[in-house]
């Protein structure tokens, strides 16, 4: 066993005073410590929001909250769900954590949980530090009683089921055409007492809102991480919803879908009631708001647009992996400045703890790939030491079908190192081929020109930058794992 998991078991099983008798891994400050509110959206596009132009969805409160924040132009993450929730709680890229895929996959045959207990979470390093934890909603980064919210340092854990989305946003928020494992994983628990016609966005924010009413007792300081659902599949919303986007439609709109129109207002006025709810409960002045997305938005079947960006969900096109982040930090951010340094989504971590003045677990924060970006929330034109970010996506059985010959959302690996950004596709035994592409991403933000044959030296840069950080994680090479798995469906 190491120190790592010796030291969670600890903190586990004694009270904290005692806790913070043996263990020199955390720190208590103050009661006036911030609280910490960090809302999730699932598959929210770096365009889906009013405030970062969309042409056709109305998101007034998240808009407003733009107005009160500094709204980062380029933050990335994962091109899919299971891997930037992981990399948001532990600090580290999810290929370090072996996740190479959709979820946990660290064979292609499946098994492994998505994100170890070994891993000590941002919400464990908060818990222990004597912070209160909730988690509400979508977790899908491990399975109940083995690494659920509650095993990886969440005291409360409402709504939140064993699968990446609801069977249904309508109550009682099950797919009633399924029976059996699938039907009630996807089932979303802990709302029975709510009604036909409720919408599940709705029911979350309400959840949020009567842990902060509870928290009005309290002498803690909170972390509340509210991981919403929407906007991803099923794409559902109420009637008069749907009905007042179809009118609204433009015929040279990009973004033409008027059921997912409705889904991201269910989200914009959950998140509004939950903002509202920080201020009139005497909150605001000493709680960071922290607004993000996990992937980018899903472009496939004609979801989104995540138009001037290229691609979508899964893909690591910039449309893929590109999203909306916006962070208020009461006294230290100034309302409406915007940052145009690149941050990705495990920065999340190590800035929690800076934010919070609590010192994590040694272990832990020495093999984090994020950093703390405090000094762009208070100085948002300031930049960060030079570093390149990664990104490597083999793929995963289950959904191999679907992009075993598509150009665009087939097995690759990426790098971003300043300007730059190179492409790595992977060849499929299904028709796709081994080739490169090479971006300059400040003269060309939407990934039109393929630079690979004009700058070789570039090009040859980056693919040794690429190969060492494989090496350096020790991940097995994409030709030794997924293509015998690959090779072997009809």
């Amino acid at each position: 066993m190491n120190q790592l998991t010796q030291s969670r078991k600890i903190f586990s099983s004694l009270c904290l005073g005692i806790a913070m008798t043996l263990s020199s891994t955390v720190t208590i400050g103050a009661d006036d410590r911030p609280n910490i509110v960090l809302i999730l959206a699932d598959d929210l596009g770096y365009s889906d929001l009013g405030c970062t132009g969309s042409d056709l969805y109305q998101t007034p409160n998240i808009d407003a909250f733009a107005r009160d924040s500094v709204k980062f132009e380029r933050a990335y993450t994962s091109p899919t769900c299971s891997p930037s929730r992981a990399a948001i709680m532990s600090g580290k890229t999810p290929a370090r954590l072996g996740i190479v895929g959709h979820g946990g996959l660290r064979s292609m045959e499946g098994g492994g949980d998505f994100l170890v207990s070994e891993e000590y979470t941002v919400a464990e390093a908060l818990r222990d530090a004597g912070y209160s934890t909730c988690h509400i909603g979508k977790w899908h980064v491990g399975t109940k009683s083995v690494t659920g919210p509650h095993e990886q340092g969440f005291d409360e854990v409402i709504a939140s089921n064993d699968f990446c989305c609801p069977g249904s946003y309508f109550y009682p928020f099950r797919d009633k055409r399924k029976t059996g494992k699938a039907a009630e994983r996807s089932a979303v628990p802990d709302l029975e007492d709510r009604h036909p016609g409720d919408h599940l966005t709705k029911c979350l924010g309400e959840e949020a809102v009567d842990y902060l009413e509870r928290q009005k007792a309290s002498d803690k300081p909170f972390f509340l991480n509210l991981w919403y659902y929407a906007v991803h599949t099923p794409i559902e919303a109420q009637r008069d919803k749907v009905a007042k986007y179809k009118s609204l439609i433009d015929p040279d709109s990009h973004q033409r879908n008027p059921s997912y129109a409705g889904l991201v207002e269910h989200l914009d006025d959950s998140v509004g009631s939950v903002l509202r709810a920080i201020d009139n409960k005497g909150f605001r002045d000493n709680t960071i708001v922290i607004f993000f997305s996990d992937n980018g938005g899903e472009i496939r079947k004609g979801v989104t647009s995540n138009f001037p960006l290229r691609s979508g969900k899964t893909s690591l096109y910039e449309g893929g992996i590109r999203v909306p982040l916006l962070v208020r930090w009461p006294g230290v951010t100034r309302a409406g400045e915007t940052c145009q340094e690149a941050v990705v989504g495990h920065d999340l971590y190590p800035t929690i703890l800076r934010m919070s003045d609590v010192k994590g677990h040694a272990d832990q924060n020495a093999n984090m790939d994020g950093v703390d970006i405090t000094p762009l929330l208070r100085d948002p034109s300031a930049s960060l030491p030079t570093r390149a970010m990664h990104w490597l996506r083999y793929g995963e059985l289950i959904h191999y079908p679907t992009y075993k010959n598509d150009r665009e959302f087939g097995p690759c690996a990426a790098i971003r190192k300043g300007p730059w950004k190179m492409v790595e596709r992977y060849p499929t035994p299904h028709g796709l081929e081994h080739r490169f592409e090479l971006f300059n991403l400040h003269e060309d933000p939407y990934e039109a020109h393929n630079l690979a044959r004009e700058e070789p030296a570039k090009l040859e840069e980056l693919r040794r930058d690429l190969t060492a950080w494989q090496t350096e994680i020790e991940i097995p090479k994409y030709e030794d794992l997924a293509y015998p798995a690959f090779e072997k469906l009809k």
